[in-house]
């Protein structure tokens, strides 16, 4: 993953780019794309407003939703390097404090072929013993992730799921770490998967089978939209692939894992109130469709600490820890769905301050 900033890595096992949730952004700002941005914004928000979410059913507050099942993402330091028995005391403290109870370590990124060098992960085992002494509750999924770019040519850092042996590849990885290392699942970040992509339901069942029962498989997916057309308003507006679910592949994707982490970020949205909108509508549709599909997959939402990102999809005054809470315990009022919901993941561990934790305890933890 490449960081917002970039986590330290081992001296010796030197690594290439890792995949960004905000890494296929691109394009100059047109004035004529600005302004039908702004048209193609209403239009997305009249689309959404149609179905109906925009008043709560009750009124609680955070705690009230609170299960203490949360989650964070760690930076890759903590697989790549060594680090002290005072370092590991830390982060268990904090992650407790959080009342953190996943926590998906960064392991990768996968090299084309959709494996891992060892190199790149010298401590992951001894990283996962140490946090397991100290929070015998935690569960410590491996953070695998890498840009997909069907077609993409053998020998380059993206990989291609329409490959078999790339898919069995990345399967087999996943299996090394919650086999050999003694990690509690793998969480897979690898974007962006095309709505209705097959390749990818087939390296999740590839992957349920590698790692075997009792292993956790989770994985971060992208925004929702209503309806598939909705995805081209999208597209217009971020000069990117197409990384919007429809509840069709919301629902697929939800019978083949154990855990969706609904990344709640990069939604284009410039102010908070569209932003906090946006957030309660999505975190609403999302629990109803899992809740409906796969009643035994949890759903977390991912909500955005980072304040830096070259993307004119983020806004950080728009994106952050308040206005995502805000969103998040709106969507929840919404009264429909809760069975599936399990918790908040906050993105990322390294670039949340104190005063977003203090934030967080307040009006999550109630405290």
């Amino acid at each position: 993953m490449q960081e917002t900033i970039e986590p330290v890595r081992a001296a010796t096992a030197p690594l290439p780019p890792e995949p960004s949730r905000r890494r296929w952004c691109g394009g100059g700002r047109r004035l004529w794309q600005v302004a039908l941005g702004g048209v193609l914004l209403l239009a997305l928000l009249a689309e959404l407003a149609w179905w109906g979410l925009s008043a709560t059913a009750t009124n609680y507050p955070g705690w009230h939703f609170n299960q203490g099942q949360n989650a964070t993402w760690l930076a890759h330091t903590w697989a790549g390097d060594a680090h002290t028995s005072s370092d590991y005391d830390a982060l268990a403290a904090l992650l407790a404090r959080e009342q953190i109870t996943y926590v998906y370590a960064h392991v990768g990124p996968l090299n084309g072929d959709g494996t891992i060098p060892p190199a790149r992960y010298p401590y992951a085992g001894t990283f996962a013993q140490a946090l397991h002494a100290r929070l015998p509750g935690l569960r410590i999924l491996a953070w695998i992730g890498q840009i997909y770019a069907p077609g993409a040519p053998p020998g380059s850092d993206a990989i291609d799921l329409a490959r078999s042996q790339t898919r069995a590849n990345i399967a087999a990885t996943a299996a090394i770490f919650t086999g050999k290392l003694g990690f509690d699942g793998v969480h897979y970040d690898i974007e962006p998967i095309p709505n209705n992509d097959a390749h990818f339901l087939d390296l999740l069942d590839a992957t349920r089978t590698s790692i075997g029962p009792g292993k956790i498989l989770s994985l971060s997916t992208p925004n929702w939209v209503p309806v598939a057309r909705v995805t081209d308003v999208l597209q217009s507006l971020r000069d990117q692939p197409n990384v919007w679910w429809t509840t069709y592949y919301y629902q697929a994707v939800s019978r083949h894992v154990d855990q969706i982490v609904a990344m709640m970020y990069n939604t284009g949205m410039p102010t908070p109130p569209l932003y906090e909108t946006i957030v309660q509508q999505e975190t609403a549709h999302i629990l109803r469709s899992v809740a409906l599909a796969a009643p035994h997959t949890q759903v977390i939402i991912g909500i955005p600490t980072y304040t830096d990102a070259p993307s004119r999809a983020f806004h950080a005054t728009a994106e952050n820890m308040r206005t995502g809470l805000h969103g998040v315990i709106a969507g929840l009022n919404e009264d429909d769905g809760l069975s599936a919901f399990a918790g908040l993941a906050i993105y990322p561990e390294w670039l949340t301050t104190n005063d977003d934790w203090a934030l967080y305890r307040r009006e999550w933890l109630g405290q």
